[in-house]
């Protein structure tokens, strides 16, 4: 079983008052799986970290194609975009399984920003991060094959899960991998299959068990 994470490790290094300040205004909620935390194109009400439990981040275009921007597990926070430009959300936050999660009140986050620069260092070092992260999906999307995707994205994915068992074992539905590497469920379920038979992964209701990580790190790198 993984050790839980601090809920503000991702605001390490803070002046002490600074991050006492964002401890006494945690506020404590939870929430079931399937359940949104919010949705997409509201003003932002707060600032989100998970404390338990995983969360993904579903964004739908008008024409009705759904993708998944992120998974976020214990420890992580949401995207910060919202929190430096003050727009809507990007996307819709669903539970994918029962979670706790901690809450500041946003403008209370905005004041400390102003006040701490080390923490709105914190936040636009993060924002960058995604912008990275957003340019490595689509150059993945554009130079590799599907099962190449695939392969990277349980890997990844694996590292921002918390399911309190197997440090192997991934909570996320063939749809949730469809969204996230650009495919239709289709394919992604017939892919699994096949690395099932090779006992690259094992497959179960809403979860996945990767069996061989240097397969798949070899089937990613090619």
């Amino acid at each position: 079983m993984r050790a839980k994470k601090d809920p503000l490790h991702s605001f390490a290094n803070l002046p002490p008052e600074i991050e006492s300040e964002l401890r006494n205004h945690l506020r404590v909620f939870s929430f079931a799986a399937g359940d949104s935390v919010f949705v997409q194109g509201a003003s932002p009400k707060a600032v989100y970290l998970v404390a338990s439990g995983n969360v993904k981040m579903v964004r739908v275009t008008p024409e009705g194609y759904e993708s998944v921007l992120c998974m976020r597990g214990a420890g992580d926070y949401f995207c910060p975009v919202p929190l430096l430009d003050k727009g809507s959300h990007l996307g819709t936050a669903v539970a994918t399984t029962d979670i706790t999660l901690f809450s500041i009140d946003q403008d209370i986050f905005h004041d400390l920003c102003q006040r701490s620069p080390e923490l709105l260092a914190v936040v636009q070092g993060d924002c960058l991060s995604e912008v990275r992260r957003l340019l490595n999906r689509l150059e993945t999307f554009a130079f590799r094959n599907i099962k190449e995707r695939l392969a990277m994205a349980l890997l990844n994915e694996l590292r921002h899960q918390d399911n309190g068992r197997s440090p192997d074992e991934l909570r996320l539905t063939q749809q949730d991998l469809a969204g996230l590497v650009g495919a239709s469920r289709e394919s992604v379920s017939r892919i699994l299959k096949e690395f099932e038979r090779k006992g690259i992964v094992q497959l179960g209701r809403g979860r996945i068990i990767l069996q061989d990580r240097n397969r798949l790190r070899q089937i990613a790198e090619k």
